[in-house]
């Protein structure tokens, strides 16, 4: 859990390569981007987003899912919280983010 702010997730200017982290159940293999929209069907997630202002290079904060799982699921949820506090700079929100796995 984090509390996140304008200034917060605004901090760390650069993503840092995390390309080392291998959380739990992480392979990786390039796949067709016929069969899987941008090649590798595993990304290693941010569990509270990076541009949130996550922990970027961290095991503790990287997670595996796969990439609909990061793009098309937990994306939309990180562009509504950041979109919240670019627009309502003096607000902060208190942020968490619960794996489950079954």
């Amino acid at each position: 859990m984090i509390k996140t702010c304008w200034d917060k997730a605004n901090a760390d200017e650069e993503k840092d390569d995390y390309s080392s982290i291998n959380p739990t159940g992480f392979k990786q293999k390039k796949y067709e981007t016929n069969i899987v929209p941008g090649g590798y069907l595993y990304h290693r997630c941010h569990i509270i987003a990076w541009k949130l202002g996550g922990i970027d290079v961290d095991k503790r904060n990287l997670m595996t899912g796969t990439q609909s799982f990061n793009v098309n699921g937990m994306k939309k949820f990180e562009d509504e919280v950041y979109d919240y506090i670019k627009e309502n700079r003096d607000n902060h929100v208190l942020y968490r983010v619960t794996p489950y796995f079954r």
